[in-house]
């Protein structure tokens, strides 16, 4: 099987490039797997590990909301779509961590989220990753939390924090929040392709590091594999570009300063 072949291949059955990276992985361990088991000869190369990618190309334009845009959002939602959506914005979790939560995993007295599984439209399992698995800040929403609790009678360490209206034995579903996420942007024009709830993590990773955290501080906090993938994450806004720009400008005008000083 030539290289081109495969290539081809993945190009025609992925819609990502994340997506062909994870399918030649699996395909390389079935070809390991069947030499280990003596399905197939030793002799046979696994033609996976020939297969060059090439450099990571996205379906969508990496962008964010700016602070503003996000808060008329915000604005225009509800609860529990409204605090689900605080949550991925303010702590980074991914929404299949926040729909995995139940009242075990939330400390109010310590001011935390405990990720320890996750729930994606009917399968709820531990988190994909060790990295995954990690206990979060949840800062102001400590209040929040306290309310919604509260209002919806949450007392049993089980229970969902968020329920389905009709079912409250199992968690919400991560489509509705996002289609009332989508028709909120919609409504005050921000809305753009792509933009969705992985959106709001993807501000936290950057904003946090705006903010003073390290790309180490921001990875671990996020839950990811490796600095590289926060790096992918993270966007530089304009406003920070303007901010970096004038502060290198404003240290070289500091530095002509002292020399016309030292000069004369």
């Amino acid at each position: 099987m030539r290289s081109k072949e495969i290539l081809d291949w993945l190009h025609a059955e992925c819609t990502s490039w994340y997506m062909i990276v994870d399918l030649r992985n699996v395909m390389s361990t079935i070809f390991t797997k069947a030499q280990e088991w003596e399905v197939l000869p030793d002799t046979l190369a696994n033609p996976m590990r020939r297969v060059r990618l090439g450099r990571r190309w996205v379906v969508r334009p990496e962008q964010i909301l700016s602070e503003e845009e996000t808060m008329q959002v915000l604005a225009r939602l509800d609860d529990p779509h409204l605090l689900i959506c605080e949550t991925c914005l303010s702590t980074g979790t991914r929404i299949s961590e926040v729909l995995g939560l139940t009242l075990k995993h939330l400390d109010l007295q310590k001011r935390t989220l405990h990720i320890q599984q996750r729930h994606c439209r009917g399968d709820i399992d531990v988190p994909k990753t060790k990295n995954s698995r990690r206990v979060l800040t949840l800062g102001a929403l400590v209040a929040r939390y306290k309310d919604w609790i509260t209002k919806e009678n949450i007392t049993q360490p089980h229970q969902w924090l968020f329920q389905q209206e009709d079912d409250p034995q199992r968690p919400m579903w991560d489509s509705g929040v996002r289609k009332a996420l989508k028709i909120a942007a919609r409504a005050v024009e921000h809305d753009f392709s792509g933009f969705g709830l992985h959106s709001l993590r993807r501000a936290n990773i950057t904003w946090r590091q705006e903010v003073g955290a390290s790309s180490i501080e921001a990875s671990k906090i996020a839950g990811h594999s490796s600095v590289n993938m926060t790096n992918d994450y993270t966007h530089v806004q304009l406003r920070r570009q303007e901010e970096l720009t004038r502060a290198i400008q404003e240290r070289l005008q500091e530095a002509s300063h002292r020399t016309r000083c030292t000069s004369a």
